[in-house]
Parts: C-alpha cells; structure tokens; sequence
C-alpha cells in the first residue's frame, strides 16, 4: 500500500468492518503519480459495486425490518450516491446513471453509451471541456445534457464516497 494514500486515508482504517475494509482495498489498488492519486479499472469497480453495497447497508438501517436481499439494487446505488455522496443534482438530469455506469463497468467492461472513458489517471486539466460546460467536476461522475460523453473520474468520486460513509457512520453514530 502506498505510504502517502495510507496517511492521507488513515482515519478510515479505524471505521467498523466492512467499511475500513473497503477503503483498504480501494486505496490498495492505487498509487501516486506526478503527485496525485491514481487508480485501475479494478479500483473503479469496486467503487461502484461498494456504492451499491453501502446504499443497501443504508436502507437495510432504516428500514430493520426489510430483509436486505428484497432491497431494490437501483435504489440503493442512488440512495448512497445522492443522499450520502451529494449527486443528487446528477441523478436529476441523469436517472440512468445505474444502468450506465454500474451495469456498464461490471458486464461490459466500460461505461454504457458512444463516448465514455475511466479516468484511471488523469490531470486537472483533462476535464477541462467538462469545466467549460459547466460541469461539476468535484463529482466523480462527468456528464452533462449536450454532450454524449460520460466519465469516470477515480480521484473525486473516491472523495466523495469516503465522505459518504463518514456521514452514515456518523448517523449510526458509529464514529
């Protein structure tokens, strides 16, 4: 594991099982290059297949008397994604989302649609065309009305999904 992902994700190694897991396993499969976080196609995955996983931890804790396995898989995806990780304006404008990204990365080996990409390693500067349409590019997940393209970007999305499980641990009161 490398030394700087390892102290600069160390709070969530004390997190309860199976979230400090997850966090270990997707940081494992990184590394720095030209001075910021990188990733693989694997990390990507896991990120969304563990958005999926925590969404049903997430309705399966309010909602205790639901057996997790009847738990519909497209609403917990969205509920961690837009509730927890704050896409909640994508999922508005892009209610396919699920089936794009999460169907399309696990049985398709890419993003579903014409133009699509991981950004396993990328530099600020090349989403710029995103930034110029207006896009939030603090979002791991770029995507905008006019244009056909879709992207995954590693580095915020796993921003945004470490500060998604902070704040359900933090609901559970688990940290």
């Amino acid at each position: 594991m490398n030394k700087l992902l390892k102290n600069k994700y160390k709070k969530c190694f004390d997190w309860p099982k199976p979230y400090s897991w997850m966090v270990k396993d997707l940081i494992g499969g990184m590394y720095y290059e030209k001075g910021r976080p990188q990733g693989s196609y694997l990390v990507a995955l896991g990120l969304i297949c563990y958005t999926e996983i925590i969404g049903r931890e997430i309705l399966s804790f309010n909602n205790p008397n639901v057996k997790k396995e009847s738990l519909n898989k497209k609403k917990c995806f969205n509920t961690f994604l837009g509730s927890y990780m704050s896409y909640n304006k994508i999922l508005e404008d892009f209610p396919d989302i699920y089936e794009s990204f999460r169907h399309g990365l696990c049985h398709q080996y890419s993003i579903r649609g014409p133009e699509t990409g991981v950004f396993v390693f990328y530099e600020p500067s090349s989403i710029n065309d995103f930034k110029k349409m207006g896009v939030d590019t603090t979002k791991g997940l770029l995507l905008h009305k006019q244009n056909i393209k879709k992207v995954f970007v590693i580095e915020p999305y796993l921003e945004n999904f470490i500060n998604g499980i902070e704040k359900f641990l933090k609901e559970k009161k688990e940290i």
